[in-house]
């Protein structure tokens, strides 16, 4: 499985129209050959900036020909969203420090190897500028969609997929990895693993997991302790140069933003649902840190935001599908 990760919007500037949103783009390992050949088709007629399609130059029947070319190739798509007019800086900076604090209470609960790593991570949170610390925060709540979702889906029909995950994220700088970088993809893991704990990825009886059960992690005692999200996101590396898989998150993403902001026509951006898995809520997942937001009452995109709640995915297989009718049946 290869996912890839990119942002659209700025995580600043605190007004009515400001939003930033963060996607990942799940694309099946045996799917990637077939979707680069007619991607490699399609792009021929994209508009180009410095050598890299740009999904904010696309018009709606350029992005509508990408998502069904993605539709056909079985892509899941995750988008985490952040109205920053529904928060204000001040408070974002005390949540922030609140973070490190609680970190830093918590210290002596690691081993002491661990110990360095996170107090190297504690600074590191500190005196991250409030707009960085929002595309994180928004990031780590994208990711945590895709691994409590992508697992369950391919678990029913292609289990073989589960067996290695790929993780390509949108960097900024081509000459090196900047410190923020680092010290995203590091506590990724350690804030991942701890919502886990408190909310442990679904897990459907029948379903196959046998190539997924590497991932799984184990206590001294040799007992499963759940996923072991540090192997999971062990192959996980930024790029700046131009790649298919970041031009087509960059796609899709910026369309899910433009929709957002009014900047796209509905034909653009109404069939991106098929992207995604179906779920009780709408499937854009908008974020509001506690204490330091407010939920907006009837934001300009509210048209948009009900839109997805129908036309994903199903969740569960066909099979299992029938095995839920009859049990209600029953």
């Amino acid at each position: 499985m290869q996912i890839f990760i990119d942002e659209s919007g700025s995580f600043s500037g605190f007004h009515e129209g400001s939003i930033a949103v963060v996607g990942g783009l799940s694309i099946p390992d045996s799917k990637m050959p077939m979707l680069l050949k007619k991607y490699s088709k399609i792009r021929q007629s994209l508009p180009v900036e410095r050598a890299e399609v740009k999904g904010r130059k696309l018009t709606e029947s350029q992005i509508a020909k990408i998502v069904a070319l993605l539709a056909r190739n079985e892509a899941i798509l995750e988008i985490s969203v952040l109205d920053l007019a529904a928060h204000n800086s001040t408070g974002v900076s005390r949540y922030r420090d609140t973070l490190a604090e609680d970190m830093t209470a918590r210290l002596s609960r690691f081993n002491k190897d661990a110990q360095k790593e996170v107090r190297e991570a504690i600074v590191q949170i500190r005196k991250t500028p409030v707009p960085l610390f929002l595309q994180a925060m928004a990031t780590f709540d994208m990711l945590s969609n895709v691994i409590s979702h992508v697992p369950l889906y391919f678990a029913q029909r292609q289990p073989k997929e589960l067996g290695s995950f790929s993780w390509v994220v949108d960097g900024k700088n081509p000459a090196r990895i900047t410190d923020w970088e680092i010290w995203w993809s590091w506590h990724a893991m350690g804030a991942l693993a701890t919502r886990s704990k408190s909310n442990p990825m679904p897990a459907l009886e029948g379903a196959d997991y046998t190539y997924f059960d590497r991932f799984e992690g184990k206590d001294k005692q040799g007992n499963r302790i759940g996923t072991d999200l540090k192997l999971l996101l062990s192959n996980l590396r930024f790029s700046a140069e131009p790649e298919p898989g970041l031009e087509l998150v960059d796609i899709v993403t910026n369309a899910v933003r433009r929709a957002l902001t009014g900047r796209l026509d509905y034909t653009g951006w109404s069939e991106i649902p098929r992207l995604m898995i179906h779920r009780r809520d709408q499937y854009l997942s908008l974020m509001l840190l506690e204490s330091a937001s407010k939920e907006p009452r009837h934001p300009p995109y509210e048209d948009v935001i009900k839109h997805f709640r129908s036309g994903g995915k199903s969740m569960l297989s066909p099979r299992f599908l029938r095995m839920a009718d009859e049990e209600d049946i029953d």
